[in-house]
C-alpha cells in the first residue's frame, strides 16, 4: 500500500508541474478544498492554483461547513473522512442550508465502496473522484462540475422571469 501511495504522490507532483506550463485561464473561481492529508491537501490546492482557481484549505469538518457558510465559496472538493464532522455530514447539511444549497460539491475520497459513492450522491454530491486518481481529472471534473452548475450561480432576476 506505501508503495501505491507513495506513486500516488509523485505522480501528482508531476502533473502539477506539467499544469503549471499550460496557460492558466482567468475563471480565478474560489474553492474550498476540505482534506485532512497534509501531502494530498497542499497537493491538490497547488493543482488548483496552477489551473487557475483560488483555494482556501481546511483539516476538520467543522472548519469546512463554517467556512462553506461564511464564505460561500464557489466550489467544495470534500474528502469524506475528515475529524469532527465527516463528508457525508457536511455535503447533507450543505444540501439542507438554503444560503449555500446549491454550491457544487466534488468529493474526492479512497472510499471506493458503491454504497459510499451512493451515500455520497444520495447526500447530493455533484461527483465522485476516488483516491488516488490523476490530478488533471480531479481539475477537468471540477470545471465541468462548475461550468454545469454556472447558471444556478446567477438566477434569472424575478421581474424578467416573470410573465406578465
Amino acid at each position: 500500500m506505501r508503495n501505491c501511495r507513495q506513486r500516488w504522490h509523485v505522480d501528482c507532483y508531476e502533473s502539477v508541474l506539467a499544469m503549471r506550463s499550460k496557460t492558466v485561464s482567468s475563471k480565478k473561481k474560489f474553492l474550498l478544498v476540505a482534506e485532512d492529508d497534509e501531502k494530498i491537501g497542499a497537493l491538490v490546492c497547488e493543482a488548483l492554483h496552477g489551473a487557475g482557481f483560488k483555494t482556501h484549505w481546511v483539516k476538520d469538518g467543522i472548519e469546512a461547513l463554517n467556512y462553506v457558510l461564511e464564505s460561500r465559496p464557489d466550489g467544495i472538493v470534500l474528502d469524506l473522512v475528515l475529524p469532527r464532522l465527516t463528508g457525508f455530514e457536511i455535503c447533507g447539511m450543505v444540501r439542507k442550508s438554503r444560503a449555500v444549497q446549491w454550491t457544487p460539491i466534488i468529493v474526492m475520497s479512497g472510499r471506493a465502496e458503491h454504497c459510499d459513492k451512493m451515500q455520497a450522491f444520495e447526500l447530493g454530491a455533484d461527483d465522485y473522484v476516488i483516491k488516488p486518481f490523476r490530478i488533471e481529472e480531479l481539475v477537468v471534473r471540477i470545471d465541468a462540475v462548475l461550468h454545469r452548475n454556472a447558471e444556478r450561480a446567477y438566477p434569472t432576476p424575478f421581474l424578467t422571469s416573470y410573465n406578465a
